[in-house]
């Protein structure tokens, strides 16, 4: 019996991979990445890994007779560049398994963080991007400017002592489409919108869409600071991150947002907002503008990503 080295690491690789998506699951950060509808396949890749690990080990381990045979067999398809992980290491195949196992090496050993301001910025999330956006119904960064607020200055709140536990429905964000029509009509009727995270993105449509008719409604949302250049000092924007399927589609929306301290609120900083809904201009364009009347600092909630609803067509 002889130990084949290169089938023992092809099979670590594939057990730290397994070990590595089983974790994301158990503690939660897998949500960090992907869209929890994608959750169910997730597992089952992890599962088929563990499944190609459990049959890799079956090569590690060969028998004097049967590595003649194979050497034999390797010689004569060797015109064909099979590797069956019984020939020398060389630059090339070292390359190769570096390539594989860096991924897998470094979502292990570095810390899984949240996308936040400085992301939004190298995404160049702008409102010039949300006007187009809007008309595709996609969503994007929202950030304008618009003159400042003659208003008291709001109530500056004490971090918030709760852990902004997740709301389990985030995770499901179905809705019937019956259900989902009757919602984005009472929106408009409603006096006060609280925006949860469930429905956050449908809350966040409906008012870019009818920002005009709804001048004036009182609105509460939670988001981390965000701004960019040209920004008077009374203006920043809270917004949320959007995954639609994984990190890699995340886009930044939220509302401008106007306040007399603002300018004492560092970027991502996460802020729960009560304001009135107003308009403003951005390139000639209407855009909503929340006037704070109430601004209370919070921690970062476990989950601070937003997602689509997903609208089932129920008959």
């Amino acid at each position: 019996m002889k130990l084949n080295g290169q089938q023992l690491l092809r099979a670590t690789i594939l057990l730290f991979f397994t070990i590595f998506i089983f974790r994301l699951h158990v503690t939660g950060d897998i949500l960090k990445l992907i869209n929890p509808k994608y959750e169910t396949l997730s597992q089952m890749g992890a599962s088929l890994f563990l499944l190609l690990f459990l049959v890799q080990m079956h090569r590690v381990f060969t028998f004097g007779a049967k590595i003649e045979h194979h050497h034999h067999d390797h010689d004569e398809c060797h015109d064909h560049h099979h590797d069956h992980g019984d020939q020398p290491m060389n630059l090339k195949k070292v390359f190769s398994y570096l390539v594989i196992v860096f991924p897998v090496a470094t979502g292990m050993l570095l810390p899984l963080s949240s996308l936040d301001a400085s992301i939004a910025k190298n995404k160049g999330a702008t409102l010039s991007m949300t006007s187009q956006a809007q008309q595709e119904e996609t969503l994007q960064g929202q950030l304008a400017e618009t003159p400042t607020s003659d208003e008291a200055p709001p109530d500056l709140g004490q971090p918030a002592v709760d852990d902004n536990p997740i709301d389990p429905n985030v995770y499901q964000n179905k809705i019937p489409k019956t259900e989902y029509d009757q919602l984005r009509s009472d929106i408009l009727q409603q006096a006060h919108i609280e925006m949860d995270e469930t429905l956050f993105s449908t809350y966040y449509q409906e008012i870019m869409a009818h920002a005009e008719q709804l001048q004036g409604t009182k609105v509460t949302f939670s988001g981390f600071v965000y701004r960019e250049e040209g920004f008077s000092q009374q203006q920043l924007v809270i917004g949320r991150f959007l995954i639609t399927h994984c990190v890699a589609d995340a886009g930044l929306i939220g509302f401008l947002t106007e306040f007399d301290q603002a300018a004492n609120i560092a970027d991502n900083t996460w802020l729960n907002v009560t304001g009135t809904i107003q308009l403003t201009n951005y390139q000639g364009a209407p855009i909503p503008i929340i006037k704070a009347t109430e601004v209370e600092t919070i921690k970062e909630p476990d989950q601070p990503y937003v997602y689509p609803i997903n609208i089932e067509m129920v008959d």
